[in-house]
């Protein structure tokens, strides 16, 4: 199954797929934006409305938790530096 997602956090992301049930388990591959670092994760289906649904991961290694956070750490300073600059 293939799907878009967004909003990735250390604990889960938002992903747009049909078919997703409530509490179902899932295993997510994707590919972090810039680096194209690959990532295996394992999650439940948190919450569902239409096509998008919110998954909380269950179990990530520790690589691709690393990656993750590496992830999230570069986009918080990219904002930052937008930020200083626009004020």
């Amino acid at each position: 199954m293939r799907g878009v997602s967004w909003n990735l956090s250390q604990g889960g992301m938002q992903v747009e797929v049909s078919d997703l049930k409530p509490k179902e388990a899932v295993q997510l591959s994707f590919r972090l934006p810039v680096s194209g670092v690959a990532v295996d994760v394992v999650g439940a289906v948190a919450w569902g409305e239409e096509k998008r649904h919110g998954i909380q991961f269950t179990y990530m290694g520790a690589q691709s938790q690393q990656s993750i956070l590496q992830y999230i750490a570069e986009q918080s300073g990219a904002l930052d530096r937008a930020l200083t600059r626009f004020i």
